[in-house]
């Protein structure tokens, strides 16, 4: 009986972690073109990560960091978003570095981001890893955005 209750309870809090990193996936995608969305990523991810210090809310802020730089319109701005993401999404990988999505967000920022940036040293250790990996998360939407976005 315990059992059951402690596989119930598992199975509850997985469906709902899953859930969640779906709204942040959702926000990610929305604040590409909306500041709106962006700034709600920035908040939802930095109070998720204080709550529960998960090295993959702070690679969603690090991610809504990169985006304010794309909205920003000051270039010294501009370079402290970019800097501040930069920051924070190492820090994560650093934290969880077998963590798929924290490694799929370092690759697509650094193949999207100009040259110029020298942010860009870890693309093919990225794609390795990704193309290597993907195939043991249990998580389908990432294995699946994973498999598109690599074209495997």
């Amino acid at each position: 009986m315990k059992f059951a209750i402690l596989f119930s309870l598992l199975i509850n809090f997985q469906m709902i972690f899953s859930q969640n990193l779906d709204d942040f996936r959702t926000l990610l995608k929305s604040g590409e073109t909306s500041e709106v969305a962006t700034k709600s990523l920035i908040e939802k991810s930095e109070s998720s990560y204080k709550t529960t210090k998960k090295p993959i809310y702070k690679g969603f802020l690090a991610v809504g960091k990169f985006l304010m730089a794309n909205h920003a319109f000051n270039p010294l701005k501009k370079m402290s978003y970019f800097n501040e993401g930069k920051k924070n999404l190492e820090s994560a990988i650093n934290d969880d570095p077998k963590n798929l999505e924290l490694r799929l967000m370092r690759l697509i920022t650094q193949e999207k981001i100009p040259k110029i940036l020298n942010y860009h040293q870890k693309i093919v250790e990225d794609r390795n890893f990704l193309t290597k990996e993907y195939h043991n998360t249990s998580d389908q939407n990432l294995k699946l955005f994973i498999k598109e976005y690599l074209k495997i």
